[in-house]
C-alpha cells in the first residue's frame, strides 16, 4: 500500500465533478459544497435532496451516464457509482489528464482518499488508515469527537482573536507571539470552556488581551 502525503485542500471555486447519483454521491456533495467547491453531478438519476439542490442553483447537473471528457477542466473527481466499469473509465481519464480522483471504496482506483474527519469550527483533525481499514478510522473519528469536543470551536475562536492582537501589538516579535499563545493552550482555558464556565473564560481572554 503506498504512502499517502497528508494535505488539506483549498477547492473554493474550483470545479469538482461527482459521478453518480445515490446515496454516497450525496454525502460527498454535501461536503464538497461546505467546502464551496463548484460542483457538477453526473448521473441519470438522483436522490431527492440532490435533485432539490439542482433546482436550487446550487449544483450542476448532467441527467445522463457517464461520458468520456465529461471531467475536462476539473480539478478534481468523485467516483461514486457503483459500476466497475464506469468507476474505471472515470479513473483511466483522470489520471491520463492530471487531475485528482476518488473512486469510493476502491482504494487501487485512488489518487487521493478522503479522510474520516472530526470537525469543531476550524478545528479538523483528519485520521486515515491509508485504505486499509474504514473501520478503524471511523472508530478513532469517534474517540477523538469525545475528547475534542464542542468547547474547542469556541476556544479555537478565542485563539484566533488573541494571535491577531499579538500580531499588532508586537509586530516584529514572532518568538514572543508564539510564547504567549502557547502559554494561553497551556493554560486553564480550555477547562473553563469545558466545564461550561463562559464568563471565567471571557475574563480571562480579557486578562491575556490586556497583557
Amino acid at each position: 500500500m503506498s504512502r499517502l502525503y497528508p494535505v488539506f485542500a483549498n477547492i473554493e471555486g474550483r470545479k469538482v465533478v461527482v459521478v453518480g447519483g445515490g446515496p454516497v454521491a450525496q454525502r460527498k456533495v454535501s461536503s464538497l459544497l461546505k467546502c464551496r467547491a463548484c460542483v457538477v453531478v453526473i448521473s441519470p438519476e438522483l436522490t431527492g435532496e440532490m435533485a432539490q439542490l439542482r433546482d436550487r442553483g446550487l449544483i450542476e447537473v448532467l441527467n445522463r451516464p457517464y461520458q468520456k471528457g465529461d471531467i475536462e477542466g476539473a480539478w478534481l473527481v468523485i467516483a461514486a457509482t457503483g459500476d466497475e466499469q464506469v468507476n474505471q473509465q472515470v479513473f483511466d481519464e483522470a489520471n491520463k489528464n492530471g487531475i485528482f480522483c476518488n473512486v469510493v471504496d476502491v482504494p487501487d482506483l485512488c489518487s487521493f482518499q478522503v479522510p474520516s474527519v472530526v470537525r469543531r469550527g476550524d478545528l479538523q483533525i483528519a485520521i486515515s488508515t491509508s485504505g486499509a481499514s474504514p473501520a478503524l478510522a471511523k472508530h478513532i473519528r469517534k474517540q477523538l469527537q469525545e475528547e475534542f469536543g464542542k468547547h474547542y470551536e469556541p476556544f479555537l475562536t478565542a485563539l484566533s482573536e488573541l494571535r491577531t492582537g499579538l500580531k499588532n501589538k508586537y509586530p516584529n516579535n514572532q518568538p514572543r507571539r508564539a510564547a504567549i499563545l502557547e502559554e494561553f493552550v497551556n493554560s486553564s482555558a480550555i477547562d473553563l470552556l469545558r466545564h461550561g464556565k463562559l464568563d471565567e473564560f471571557e475574563h480571562l481572554l480579557d486578562d491575556w488581551k490586556d497583557r
